[in-house]
């Protein structure tokens, strides 16, 4: 004897709720689901095997139940590194708890491309798209909002658009308490080490450099500061060794583990005779010859929120706060220790 398929009303009787608020869970709405309910529900699925028709969904819906996700680095592969993980991480756990699956779209050249998003809305492959990397042009993301795709940027913002959604980390604000945490410690000759302007993030991490000297009542010294005209990954040696000749007691980067190779390459030592604080902390951070003092971005919850904006703009949901920035915490690890003990005052 064949033994029947579960149906909806097996889950809910598992679950104990209603078969509209199963069919809510599924369908991620129209009626609203607390996060215990749902979970309720989603366990109740899982024990009895019970998979909802999706191809029927889909019809119904005209939806294709999957979000994609765009990576642009600025390296020549963007999955290659660990970097990334956590930000999927966090998206995949958002898009499972609404019943959405995450595609992929890695290709270097492609995701740099205009045409290739025009190509995406085309193709009705996704639902929508998150948007993470350095190098994806601000004019394709800015027509994906003009046309009313649904759009999601992550660690990035557009400012100059009036249409856009981005959840992203506070830059200025990590790098303002980064510059805080040194002076604090007795240094004073802070440089930076940053990255191009045409980027928000560039912008940003300068602005909370220059108010953290501010705060300190320390003048800005232009020698101490490098920012490359272009964009670029790592800081070459030369201009690390260019920032160098200005006696800097301390330096800020967000390439924390290539500053410390060229450190050692021009043979300095961390933190004896320079400290080293990360804007962007690195997955081996803490586990290099000396840990590094860095600042952490909340990778996992910027994937999540932006997943979570994303299916409410696809489900026609209001989002009530299109731009999201959200706090970084600054780990102090052995890079960056006291220059001045506490209670000490430094001689100007």
């Amino acid at each position: 004897m064949t033994k029947r398929a579960p149906a909806i009303r097996d889950v809910a009787r598992l679950a104990g709720v209603s078969v509209a608020t199963v069919s809510y869970v599924i369908n991620n709405g129209p009626r609203p689901v607390t996060a215990e309910t749902r979970e309720k529900v989603l366990r109740a699925m899982e024990a009895l095997e019970y998979h909802p028709n999706v191809s029927a969904r889909r019809l119904a819906k005209r939806q294709t139940l999957c979000i994609g996700l765009a990576l642009a680095g600025l390296g020549e592969s963007n999955f290659a590194s660990s970097y990334f993980l956590e930000y999927i991480r966090g998206i995949s756990y958002a898009a499972e708890s609404r019943g959405y699956n995450v595609m992929l779209f890695t290709s270097h050249r492609q995701v740099q491309s205009k045409s290739f998003y025009r190509w995406v809305v085309r193709s009705k492959l996704v639902d929508g798209l998150l948007l993470l990397g350095s190098s994806i042009p601000d004019e394709s993301i800015i027509e994906l909002w003009e046309r009313s795709i649904p759009a999601v940027l992550i660690a990035r913002s557009v400012p100059t658009s009036n249409k856009g959604y981005w959840v992203t980390q506070d830059y200025a604000e990590s790098t303002q308490r980064a510059v805080q945490h040194l002076v604090e410690r007795g240094y004073r000759r802070i440089a930076f080490l940053g990255q191009a302007l045409q980027f928000s993030y560039g912008r940003e991490r300068l602005e909370g450099y220059l108010k953290g000297l501010s705060e300190a009542d320390i003048p800005f010294d232009q020698s101490l500061v490098s920012i490359p005209p272009a964009p670029r990954d790592d800081p070459t040696v030369e201009e690390i060794n260019q920032v160098l000749q200005a006696n800097p007691d301390a330096i800020l980067t967000d390439r924390e583990l290539a500053v410390l190779a060229a450190l050692r390459s021009l043979s300095k030592r961390v933190p004896n005779d320079v400290a080293l604080v990360g804007l962007d902390e690195s997955e081996s951070a803490a586990f290099t010859e000396v840990p590094l003092t860095s600042v952490c971005p909340p990778k996992f919850e910027m994937g999540a929120q932006a997943a979570e904006m994303l299916i409410k703009l696809i489900s026609g949901e209001e989002v009530t706060t299109p731009h999201v920035a959200l706090p970084s915490q600054l780990n102090i690890r052995q890079s960056s220790p006291f220059k001045v003990k506490p209670g000490e005052t430094q001689a100007p």
